[in-house]
């Protein structure tokens, strides 16, 4: 039996589910549980209806009593919705947990950063498909398959407008922009000067195209991370997740949609390439689930990968709108070895489609036809693994001084441009 005393914060959260369960709708249809920023947990209640209310005590003492450090105390462990201010404003970010009997339970999680992994797409204006390049780890070939790509896409004509989001690693906009090609400002500068409601300064300033696309019947428009007047970069790197725009409070999801619309309705393209941040950061999640956005999820057959995916699929389980994003994921396969190539996609496919299918595949029954489930060996599944073919020459790849060499390209990538080209098709279709 676990001492409460040593209680760990996810049998909390599991202990105050099952004591409200307990108690079925004694205590009212709707309960909010809330796990504030250390992990401590306390309910909402609908109203408090009677001045002796037997439930209402035991609720309260079993909470203080089992819940162990994530307890408040019994004074002070219930909340009830008529005493909160904007009732509406604070518990709509509640999640549904569990339903039954006529009780629903929800969890508000008060967090300090991971909430965006759990919220709904951001709304847009502008109808351009948009692609997120997202890993969890570096060194998997994402940004070297996102310059080849985009060159690619320029190769068949169209305008191509990568944004470089990876701040904190900036690397795609020296890939695509020699120094002496940079803008004068960054992504960076444009969020500073938006928090202090002059964005409209730097605008002008950000794009430039690579000299890559040179020849091409199409261009590449890159807006770096920096530029070559960008200074105080971690200064202002620090400053640019700020939730607010001028004197306006406005996440950071918010606001990078706002960018984002604005360079695509200044520059018309054809297709968006969003490099993002590797890892489970905020950041990630905005532009991997929020952005409306196929999103191509980079990965190396090794256990530290599917573990890290796994962590992060088992999260998206009980995502709200997960049917809203689902269908725009796709795994990519980097770094297949030139040696043994069937049997490492094999395994590739195998240990993907198990986090598939434990997280985000629906159950299916014989008969059960519109579901989000696929076989292991369906190639059109996002389980599937899209190849990219490790290559001797891409060891050195430097796209600024010597452009791509086409032999190579299609050497690795070629399957890769292929069903990204189909995903892409298919989006703009929709």
């Amino acid at each position: 039996m676990t001492n409460t005393a040593n209680i760990v914060f996810q049998q909390a959260l599991e202990t105050a589910l099952g004591i409200t369960e307990a108690l079925g709708t004694a205590l009212g249809n709707e309960i909010v549980l809330v796990r504030d920023l250390r992990g401590r947990i306390r309910p909402v209640l609908p109203t408090k209806k009677k001045k002796d209310w037997p439930e209402l005590d035991k609720y309260r003492s079993d909470l203080s009593a089992q819940l162990g450090a994530y307890a408040f105390d019994a004074a002070r462990s219930v909340l009830f919705r008529d005493e909160l201010t904007e009732p509406d404003v604070v518990l709509s970010e509640r999640r549904l947990l569990k339903q039954r009997n006529g009780l629903s339970i929800y969890l508000l999680d008060r967090q300090i950063i991971g909430q965006d992994w759990m919220r709904d797409a951001l709304q847009r204006t502008t109808t351009n498909p948009r692609v997120t390049f997202f890993g969890l780890k570096g060194g998997v070939g994402r940004s070297t398959a996102l310059v080849n790509w985009a060159w690619h896409l320029a190769e068949q004509g169209k305008k191509v407008l990568v944004f470089d989001l990876d701040l904190e690693s900036p690397g795609i906009s020296s890939s695509l922009l020699p120094p002496d090609r940079l803008p004068d400002y960054g992504v960076v500068d444009w969020f500073v000067e938006d928090g202090v409601g002059q964005a409209h300064v730097v605008e002008g300033e950000l794009l430039v195209r690579s000299p890559l696309a040179q020849g091409l019947d199409g261009e590449i428009s890159v807006i770096p991370a920096y530029g070559a007047r960008t200074e105080d970069y971690l200064p202002k790197l620090a400053r640019c997740y700020a939730e607010f725009s001028g004197d306006q409070p406005e996440s950071w999801a918010e606001r990078l949609q706002k960018f984002v619309e604005r360079m695509e309705k200044q520059y018309a393209p054809d297709v968006v390439i969003l490099d993002s941040r590797a890892g489970l950061h905020d950041i990630a999640a905005v532009l991997a689930t929020r952005m409306e956005a196929v999103t191509l999820l980079f990965a190396i057959d090794t256990p530290q990968t599917w573990r890290g995916y796994e962590l992060l699929f088992k999260h998206w389980r009980s995502h709200p709108h997960l049917t809203t994003f689902r269908t725009n994921l796709q795994v990519i396969a980097g770094m297949v070895p030139d040696t043994g190539r069937d049997a490492y996609l094999q395994g590739f496919k195998e240990h993907a489609w198990d986090i598939f299918r434990d997280n985000l595949y629906d159950v299916t029954g014989p008969d059960d036809l519109d579901t989000f489930s696929f076989d292991l060996d369906d190639e059109s599944a996002p389980h599937a693994p899209v190849p990219i073919f490790w290559h001797r020459a891409l060891m050195e790849f430097d796209p600024s001084k010597g452009g791509i060499d086409r032999k190579t390209a299609e050497e690795a990538f070629s399957l890769f441009f292929e069903q990204a080209d189909r995903l892409l098709a298919t989006t703009d279709q929709d």
